[in-house]
């Protein structure tokens, strides 16, 4: 057990490294000190990123398939990024517009388990420019779902996009 940790730390690690951002001057750095441990079960998982301060935009790839997860990789119906949100405190979907604040953050990625690309944009709430400065994506955070299991859940039982709500009904908690 404790040799699995290590090198499910040492992948975490590795992911942080090879993040890079799509723009050379684009800050991408972890500012996580935590050790991040992914969560999963037959029905979800829960893999934490920790901390990511970015510039205009983040691209990163990923294998899911290298981290010791319980669950069946072609039964994931869908993936699903959230952060910290700065003026609530609370964990929010990544495709998000903060009109006071002037942000919009938005994603784009596959699907492919082999080797999932996503890229992370922050651009002014028009849409129409970047942000004009960093900002820090907080405990910025990945759930994937078993198909198999959401197609059971009875309508409006459960909100998909309130993080809260997919960690207690999917069990994703330490």
């Amino acid at each position: 057990m404790e040799r699995r940790k290590s090198i499910l730390f040492c992948v975490l690690f590795s992911f942080l490294i090879i993040s890079s951002c799509s723009k050379e001057e684009n800050i991408d750095e972890s500012t996580s000190d935590e050790i991040l441990t992914p969560i999963s079960n037959d029905n979800a998982f829960l893999i934490p990123l920790g901390t990511q301060i970015i510039k205009d935009s983040l691209q990163f790839t990923m294998r899911l398939k290298d981290f010791d997860l319980e669950i069946d990789f072609n039964e994931i119906h869908s993936i699903s990024l959230f952060f910290k949100d700065p003026s609530s405190n609370e964990m929010t979907p990544l495709t998000y517009i903060d009109l006071d604040r002037d942000y919009r953050i938005y994603y784009e990625g596959g699907s492919n388990l082999e080797e999932i690309n996503y890229t992370i944009y922050i651009e002014n709430a028009e849409g129409t420019d970047y942000f004009d400065s960093s900002f820090e994506l907080k405990s910025l955070t990945i759930i994937g779902l078993n198909i198999s299991k959401t197609r059971d859940i009875p309508a409006g039982t459960i909100d998909f996009r309130d993080f809260n709500q997919l960690v207690d009904y999917f069990d994703l908690d330490d």
